[in-house]
């Protein structure tokens, strides 16, 4: 079996994410960004986020097959020739572990390690730890499980680290808009400075931003639907214990609730409605909770929530729905930084805060 966790460093991996996450963001055009500046920033975050493993222990397996197993180079046996093989019969076990995430992490170091890491095979989404055995008193299991109890630890210091690299990398991201931003709005003024026709698509709008495909915008009528006060991200699983029950309070509290019940009809882009709740939000209540930590859609909605958090301007706002300061920093270290709103205290104590956050002006 070959050394696990030893063919380069996690800080040079995250230094490389970041610096391919640059190059990658400068082929991004302008229009992209323009028709969809959310699902450009959540892919990026995605896309140059490291995806630990996680090992699937309860459905591990083995396998079994009889072979010749040379004990040459054993010094407990006596044998004349030692610069030959000498065969014996043995048997091969095979404790296949399967896991999901990224087989490549199985090379990085983590920052902390040990001078004798474990040792393994990586085939496709399995882990192999493969024994051949000519003394039948050796307890493969028993060393198997002390091994990826080893390999657990090593993969639970890189997700430590892949949590800190995605946060940067939502830094990241963010800086890159603003620059991008910046850039263009500087165009925009040389090109106000020419006293001459200027011949193209389209002109920046105030935000710098170009949107070729932009047609002049039509007054609003009275009803049409200016913006919402909050946009409620939950996982499925909590909609009947708190996501529905709080957006319904919310809204009976006098705020504009964008809440898919309330605000999907039937024929509706599931995609384009929440691209919309989500621009035209003020700020985003986020129900974090188990279910929500293991859902890929929640977790999208809520990485466009924190594109929108430039200049320190406070978008989500956090409710912790049967989770703890530890779920929360495992999955957020900034999340877990944040005063949060919590449904042990009562529904009535949530609304409250939430509606005061929504309602005091931000500094």
């Amino acid at each position: 079996m070959q050394l696990l966790f030893n063919r380069v460093d996690v800080f040079s991996v995250s230094e490389h994410c970041k610096q391919e996450l640059k190059k990658t963001f400068q082929k991004v055009s302008n229009e992209e960004i323009d028709s969809d500046p959310i699902a450009v920033a959540a892919r990026l975050i995605e896309d140059f986020s490291l995806d630990v493993p996680v090992l699937a222990e309860d459905k591990k397996y083995a396998t079994t097959k009889e072979v010749q197993v040379d004990v040459s180079r054993d010094p407990r046996r006596f044998i004349t020739d030692r610069s030959r093989p000498f065969y014996i019969a043995g048997t091969e076990i095979r404790i296949i572990v399967p896991f999901q995430g990224d087989p490549g992490m199985f090379g990085v170091q983590p920052s902390s390690f040990t001078l004798n890491p474990p040792r393994g095979e990586i085939t496709g989404h399995e882990l192999h730890l493969a024994y051949q055995i000519t003394d039948p008193t050796f307890d493969p299991e028993a060393d198997a499980n002390r091994t990826i109890a080893q390999i657990n630890q090593y993969l639970g210091n890189l997700r430590t680290s892949a949590q800190q690299l995605k946060i940067e990398i939502q830094q990241l991201v963010n800086s890159l808009f603003e620059q991008r931003k910046r850039e263009r709005g500087t165009h925009a003024q040389v090109v106000a400075k020419l006293s001459i026709p200027v011949k193209e698509n389209a002109r920046p709008d105030a935000s710098g931003f170009v949107n070729p495909a932009r047609k002049p915008s039509k007054p609003k009528s009275p009803g049409d639907q200016a913006g919402w006060d909050v946009f409620v991200s939950h996982a499925s699983e909590d909609k009947d214990a708190i996501a529905t029950p709080l957006a319904k309070a919310l809204r009976s509290s006098g705020l504009e609730v964008w809440y898919d019940d309330f605000s999907l009809k039937i024929g509706d882009s599931l995609r384009e409605s929440i691209d919309k709740g989500l621009a035209g939000s003020r700020f985003g209540v986020v129900i974090l909770s188990p279910h929500f930590f293991g859902k890929h859609w929640p977790q999208t909605e809520l990485t466009g929530l924190a594109t929108r958090e430039i200049d320190g301007a406070k978008v989500i706002l956090p409710v912790w729905h049967g989770v703890g300061f530890a779920e929360v920093r495992g999955f957020s270290v900034t999340l877990a930084d944040r005063k949060a709103a919590q449904t042990r205290d009562g529904l009535q104590s949530v609304v409250r805060q939430i509606v005061e956050a929504v309602r005091t002006p931000q500094s």
